[in-house]
Order: C-alpha cells, then structure tokens, then sequence
C-alpha cells in the first residue's frame, strides 16, 4: 500500500513539473481564520469551503487549469492545514500573476505562491508576493520573498522554504478539477464565479 501511494504521489508531482515546464504556475487559496485581519467574523469551516468555491469558479472561468492540494500555511502565530489550488496558465496567456494578486487581495489572503516557468528546473525562481495590508502579515504588501530551492518529489513536499522562519509547505496533491462539459455547465460556473461566495451551497 506505501509503495502504491508513493507511485501515485509521484505521479501526480510528474504531472505538475511538467506544467512548470511549459507554463507560468501558481498557487493560492481562499482560506482565512477571519474577515478584517483575522479580527473580524471568524469563519467556519463550511464558510472557507464555500469561499474556497467561489476562488475555483473564478479561476475557471478565466482558462486556468486547477489541481487541488493540501497545504500547511503560518497563520496566526500558528500552522493551519488548507485545501489550496495549484493554477496553470494552460493558454500562456501571460496574466496569471496579475489574475493571483488580484484574486489574493479578494480572498484576504496573505500571500500568493507564483512559479514562472521552468522554475522547477532551476530555470527561473519562484516566490511569494504579499497581498494584503494586514499588520500580522509578515510578508508585506506586494513585497516579496524567493525560493531559493524548489524540490519536487516523494519525500519533500512540492515547495519547502521558510519564510521569516515559518515553513511554507504543500504536502500533498489531490485531483486536476475538469471544465463543464455543457453549456449549461458552464453557464452555471459563470454564475457562481459572479455570486458572492456567502450566498454558495457546499
């Protein structure tokens, strides 16, 4: 059964390098303890899923591919665990980075994870852009901070880097969301891209 994991595990890193090395790549989620800061309404775990929704119907329908992850991020003072996206520029279109920035801002998130292409091959160098004014960002806005290594493979995590001393860790990688196959499809993604993620059913 390790084995079997293992085997699907690196198959699945072997789909997302070569990604990177075709496209510009990123990643971000719509996860957050709270609105203001963290010092807002607090969010339920139904109400981050249902954010989470909202971000993925958003970057659907602007053509990026998406791949779901499991991830560890600091926040808080503490590391929480979060379903993250893993977001392709499949058509090179060249506005992922912007498209992440602005959706991070959106979303209150921290930061945004952008992977230019063939940063896994050490080819260019990934890093991550802060997104909010927040004072417990440690990050900043719009500032930055560069992996100077990216590792892919079975026994080290996607990405694994300390930012100001904290880890920034994908841990594992779930399924490549597929696009509607009907025009009500993708009628129905178009609402839900523009319907504010309150009012969403998970």
């Amino acid at each position: 059964m390790k084995s079997y994991k293992k085997l699907i595990n690196e198959s699945s890193l072997s789909r997302l390098w070569r990604h990177n090395e075709e496209h510009d790549c990123g990643a971000l989620t719509a996860f957050r303890k709270g609105s203001d800061c963290g010092e807002g309404k607090i969010y339920s775990k139904k109400d981050n899923q249902k954010r989470n929704k909202s971000l993925l119907a958003k970057l659907k329908v602007k053509g990026y591919g998406v791949t779901t992850l499991q991830g560890s991020y600091p926040e808080g003072g503490k590391t929480t665990k979060e379903v993250s996206y893993f977001v392709v520029d499949l058509n090179d279109k060249g506005t992922l980075e912007k498209d992440l920035l602005k959706l991070g801002e959106i979303f209150e998130q921290d930061s945004i994870l952008f992977i230019p292409k063939g940063a896994i091959k050490g080819e260019s160098k990934a890093y991550l852009i802060g997104t909010n004014r927040c004072d417990n960002n440690w990050l900043g806005y719009h500032k930055k901070e560069i992996f100077n290594k990216g590792k892919m493979g079975y026994d080290s995590p996607i990405y694994t880097s300390k930012v100001n001393g904290r880890p920034f860790v994908f841990e594992s990688i779930g399924d490549e969301v597929q696009s509607p196959q009907t025009g009500f499809g993708h009628w129905a993604m178009h609402l839900m891209a523009n319907h504010d993620w309150e009012n969403l059913d998970v």
